[in-house]
């Protein structure tokens, strides 16, 4: 299978979620990884009080981004951002709204946060199926804590 992991990570929170799926999925699968990287990246100030975060989260600026990929190739697209003040990362939002020929294809989507709630990566679930995606699993996770039987569980929707 053809896999493709994009990911938006400013702390390496999601990076290192990002890596673990990696390494979980790698043994029977071609795997690509692209963390996306925007034209002018945010400052180095804490996330929660960076004023250009804070703007482009509450009036849904789309940043531009660096990284734009053809998605057809791949079986499956797994997709992960953080959470900031219960929204996705502005630089994902960007990154799928510029995505092309995904209907249909199959995703496993996951956010990482400082809380882990649920609709946080039921969020990312409707944005990637508004999409045209199939999300086959939305996980939230708390900041780099991905568990055994969650790598387990998306070896085993691999096998479906």
């Amino acid at each position: 299978m053809k896999i493709l992991i994009v990911y938006y990570s400013k702390t390496g929170n999601t990076e290192t979620i990002s890596n673990a799926i990696m390494e979980a999925l790698k043994a029977n699968n071609e795997i690509n990884v692209l963390k996306i990287e925007m034209v002018k990246e945010y400052s180095n100030l804490l996330t929660h009080i960076n004023p250009r975060i804070l703007l482009d989260i509450f009036l849904n600026r789309k940043p531009k981004v660096r990284s734009v990929i053809d998605i057809a190739p791949y079986d499956l697209i797994c997709v992960g951002t953080p959470n900031w003040y219960g929204r996705i990362a502005p630089p994902l939002n960007t990154f799928i709204e510029k995505m092309t020929i995904v209907e249909g294809k199959k995703a496993i989507a996951y956010v990482s946060s400082g809380l882990g709630r649920e609709s946080y990566a039921e969020d990312l679930r409707k944005l990637l199926e508004g999409k045209g995606f199939k999300v086959l699993k939305a996980m939230s996770l708390v900041l780099t804590e991905i568990s055994e039987s969650q790598l387990k569980e998306i070896k085993e929707i691999l096998k479906r």
